[in-house]
């Protein structure tokens, strides 16, 4: 991915002011995938987490209010993201022992202060559907953990946004979805050296318009058509399809665990 790709992905989250208020399938995919995690360490809570692409900290507050004695490194590529998400936790009743939050690419890991032993656990909610090199990704984010530790991740798999993928492809107009993985796309990226797998899950999020789904999409930041995407003349046929077929957006989910060999 280019260094300007990467600054304008930076910059729609940075501008997101209203994220929460439309973050309807972020927001449950941050509970799904903060449940598995608490799961995952029952009775041994993890004590040093990497939480890359943390947002407003939807998942990091489930995490800080679950963990709250272990060493917590929250990144984002987005400064102003990193600035909601320390607001959020100031309001909850407890705070971790240990904070450190700093900008980061979570495709290209360098955390400061990596502790010696590496971390239990390395997190994401819906961020690695902006990488473009999830094997490399993968592999350098597995190297950070400690033997043994876990990478705990959500993502998009392809057939997500496929309402408005088929009001473009009925009204014969390029698409700027991006090109999400399949499962089994998914499955080959994982590293050798431990083992991962993959679970599903098919949510909705009500759209009563096209305006509504692309106003959300620009609320949460996630705007930005896929690489080489240009603007279309027939925008306008596309809304007016969808809002005559749907009522409703499909987001396909991948939740993936990778625990790194002993």
């Amino acid at each position: 991915m280019t260094d300007s790709r990467k600054t304008s992905i930076a910059a729609r989250f940075d501008a997101a002011h209203d994220y929460e208020q439309a973050a309807f399938v972020q927001k449950q995919c941050a509970r799904m995938l903060a449940e598995r995690i608490r799961n995952h360490h029952t009775p041994q809570s993890p004590r040093r987490i990497l939480e890359f692409g943390c947002g407003t900290g939807l998942l990091s507050r489930e995490l800080v209010s679950s963990f709250p004695e272990a060493e917590f490194h929250l990144t984002d590529i987005a400064p102003t993201m990193l600035d909601r998400t320390r607001r959020h936790l100031a309001q909850l009743p407890v705070a971790p022992t240990a904070l450190h939050m700093y900008v980061m690419d979570g495709e290209n890991p360098q955390p400061q202060g990596i502790p010696d032993e590496g971390f239990d656990l390395i997190t994401s909610s819906l961020c690695l559907q902006w990488f473009e090199d999830r094997t490399r990704a993968f592999s350098r984010l597995v190297s950070l953990l400690r033997p043994g530790g876990w990478l705990m991740v959500s993502t998009l798999l392809e057939h997500s946004l496929h309402e408005w993928q088929e009001s473009c492809k009925a009204t014969t107009i390029p698409c700027g979805v991006p090109d999400y993985p399949s499962l089994t796309q998914l499955q080959k990226e994982w590293p050798t050296g431990g083992d991962g797998k993959w679970d599903i899950y098919t949510l909705h999020d009500p759209a009563p318009s096209a305006r509504h789904f692309l106003k959300g999409l620009r609320m949460i930041g996630a705007s930005l058509p896929r690489d080489g995407h240009r603007p279309t003349h027939g925008l306008r046929r596309a809304m007016h399809h969808f809002d005559s077929h749907f009522n409703h957006v499909t987001y396909q989910v991948a939740f993936g665990i990778f625990q790194k060999g002993c």
